[in-house]
Order: C-alpha cells, then sequence, then structure tokens
C-alpha cells in the first residue's frame, strides 16, 4: 500500500512539471504585433460573436462615386494632381495618305466607235487643251452617223421651205389651214430628228458645221492637261469595247486623300493647314489645305478618307503615291487634359475630381483625342477644377 502511494505522488509530481512547462513555450511564442510603413501599430482583424472589425490600413474608403483618401495614406503618392484651365492650343497629329487626281482633272479616253487608227497627234508628257486632236479613226459607223447628219439636215431644209412657201399663200388666202398646218409639222418634226442627230456628233467631239464624210473621225481631248499615259499604235485595229489609249491629267492641283482614325477626328476640321511628306523630300513638306471629311467610316480600319486639296506645280506628288501627312488644328480657349486622366466604363468616359483636402468624386466627361496623348473636353469640367491626372485607377 504504501508503494502504491508512492507511485502516484510521482505520477502527479511529473504531470505538473509537463503543464508549467507548456504554459511558458505558450507566452514565449506570442505573435509581434505589425508594423506599417508609417511606424504606427497595426492589429489583425478580430473576431467577437462572429463579427469583423476590419481597420483601414490604407487610409481609403470608397463609397459609390465618392471616394475618401486621408492626406497619410499610401494610395496619394501613387496620384498625379492636375489643375484644368482653358487654352489655345495647337493640336497636331500624323496619319498616311495616297495622291489622287481632282474629280474632273483626269480623263481615260477611248474611241467612241469600232475602226482602225490612221494617226496619232500626240506624245507622251504632251501638254494639251480642251478639244486638242488626240487621234484619227476610220469607223463605218462613224461614216453613217455623218451620213444620217446630212439627210437630217437636207430633210430639215426641204421642209422649212414648204412651211414658208404655204404660209406665203395661206397669207394670200390661195392654200388652207389645213395644208399650212401639215406643212408646219412636217418641218417640226424635221427639225427635231436634225437636232438629234447633230447632238450625237456633238457627243462624238465633232462640230456639226465642219462633218465631212470623206475625213474619219478625230478623236480630241476632253480637258486641258498632259498626257501621262498612251497606247496608240497607228494602224491597230480598236474594237467598240476597248479599253482608254489615252490618258489625260491635270496634276497642277491634286488631292491626298488621308486616313484618319476616330479617336483623331475631334483634332481636324475644314480649311485646316496640312503638311505632306514624301520619301524623296522629307525635309520640304507640301502645303495643303482640308478640303472634304468624309462621312463614311471604314469598319474595318475605323477609320474616314479626308481630302486635302494641294498645289503641285512642280510635279512631285504623283498619282498613286503613298504619302505622310501631318494634321495641324487651331483650338480656341479650349479645356485640354492628359489623355491618362480618363478611365472607360464600358461606353461612358469618366474622371475624378477632387472636392476637398480629401474627398474625389467620379464624374462623367465627353473628350476626343486631339493626339500627342492629350484630349479635349467638350463637356463635365470647367475652369479651376482639379482632377487626378495619374492613378485614378487605385480608386475604381
Amino acid at each position: 500500500m504504501y508503494l502504491i502511494l508512492i507511485m502516484m505522488y510521482k505520477l502527479i509530481l511529473i504531470f505538473l512539471i509537463v503543464f508549467f512547462a507548456a504554459c511558458q513555450n505558450s507566452e514565449n511564442q506570442k505573435p509581434e504585433p505589425k508594423v506599417n510603413s508609417h511606424g504606427k501599430m497595426g492589429h489583425q482583424h478580430r473576431r467577437n460573436r462572429g463579427n469583423n472589425y476590419p481597420v483601414e490600413s490604407n487610409n481609403a474608403f470608397v463609397s459609390g462615386d465618392t471616394a475618401f483618401l486621408s492626406s497619410g495614406s499610401l494610395l496619394r503618392t501613387k496620384l498625379k494632381m492636375y489643375t484644368v484651365n482653358n487654352q489655345d492650343y495647337n493640336a497636331q497629329f500624323t496619319t498616311t495618305g495616297v495622291v489622287k487626281p481632282l474629280p474632273g482633272h483626269m480623263a481615260q479616253v477611248a474611241s467612241p466607235f469600232e475602226g482602225r487608227i490612221v494617226r496619232s497627234f500626240i506624245t507622251l508628257g504632251q501638254k494639251v487643251n480642251t478639244g486638242f486632236p488626240l487621234f484619227e479613226v476610220t469607223s463605218s459607223d462613224y461614216l453613217e452617223y455623218v451620213k444620217t447628219f446630212f439627210q437630217a439636215k437636207r430633210q430639215r431644209e426641204l421642209a422649212e421651205k414648204n412651211y414658208q412657201r404655204k404660209k406665203d399663200l395661206l397669207e394670200t388666202g390661195i392654200s388652207s389651214k389645213r395644208e399650212f398646218e401639215e406643212a408646219k409639222l412636217e418641218f417640226d418634226l424635221a427639225e427635231q430628228e436634225y437636232d438629234k442627230s447633230a447632238a450625237i456628233l456633238k457627243i462624238l467631239g465633232l462640230d456639226p458645221e465642219k462633218a465631212d464624210l470623206t475625213q474619219p473621225l478625230i478623236v480630241r481631248s476632253p480637258i486641258t492637261g498632259e498626257i501621262v499615259k498612251t497606247d496608240i499604235t497607228v494602224g491597230q485595229y480598236i474594237k467598240s469595247d476597248a479599253e482608254a489609249i489615252v490618258t489625260i491629267a491635270d496634276i497642277n492641283k491634286i488631292w491626298v486623300v488621308a486616313n484618319v482614325k476616330e479617336k483623331d477626328l475631334g483634332a481636324i476640321s475644314l480649311n485646316d493647314q496640312v503638311e505632306i511628306f514624301i520619301e524623296s523630300m522629307p525635309d520640304h513638306p507640301i502645303k495643303g489645305v482640308v478640303n472634304y471629311i468624309g462621312d463614311i467610316m471604314n469598319q474595318e480600319t475605323r477609320s474616314v478618307e479626308v481630302f486635302i486639296e494641294c498645289q503641285n506645280p512642280v510635279h512631285s506628288l504623283k498619282c498613286g503615291m503613298f504619302v505622310t501627312v501631318r494634321f495641324y488644328h487651331k483650338l480656341k480657349d479650349a479645356i485640354i487634359i492628359p489623355a491618362s486622366s480618363v478611365l472607360q466604363d464600358y461606353d461612358q468616359s469618366y474622371l475624378f475630381v477632387q472636392l476637398g483636402q480629401e474627398v474625389f468624386v467620379k464624374k462623367q466627361v465627353t473628350v476626343n483625342s486631339i493626339g500627342d496623348r492629350k484630349l479635349i473636353v467638350h463637356s463635365g469640367l470647367k475652369t479651376g477644377d482639379i482632377i487626378i491626372s495619374e492613378g485614378g485607377i487605385y480608386l475604381r
């Protein structure tokens, strides 16, 4: 019995020693409180009766469209501020374009009838005026039109004489009124046929008064310009559906058609000044003026064609040439802000405006790009507003 009591005493003593050792280790392993970047003691989130009590580590709070940001917040170091003001601004941006002739300043000429070319009056590069002879063609179809014209002219002359005779006889009482009216109707019909056949010759570039059955058709230039292409071969036979064999162009004044992206349309308007650069003359830009801004957008490239009229006296701009186009647009009393100020939310553009030392409000704006990472503001801001120009994304 005595031995049993001794054994129980030893077991209780061992249990007490282990228990006090475990308690001592637990106290030594308590986590140290965290220190934030400001040197202040931070605390872990605590749970009490099932509720959370978070503490703002960055001293920032966002509610709806309003953000509260204390002066000691880490986020303040990531923000850049910009004060809005009205100003005059010379917007500019660069794009590409292609040289094209002005409407009515280029003509491709073919023979109006099937026939054989018997003579050429031109050479490549030759300057011609409207009505200048280009080439001669012998054609049976053409001669048939001339023959028809002469027949109509003869019928008109005979009908006119008969009409005048019946008119004189009616005045003397020899002829009846019915015979006079029949003569007048015949004359009117003959005159209509004459006008019709004469009009056909005029379309062919031929003066009806100079029509001659013994002469071939002379094809003439419809515009004043320069012979830029000719495929004339004397003796060749031209079919009725043949392509043009002479190209005439007036390139003293020419168009440059630039492709302007949708985002840059706000930086151009009619009569804006433009500079055209070509590879052979990179240091000598050619001046131009915005003549027309297209109304159709290319859905693939999201760009619009802008037509620029340029003087081209030395013909440095060639049709089909690719060029670099620099637009200049003067903005008066405009609100210009950095492009980094504006954020996008679906189809809305917005930014953050500072209302107080620690209060920022989300505000919707209407803007357009004017190049050089700048935006012109059409609505939503006024002079004196202070906005976040960089870092607004942290307050979303």
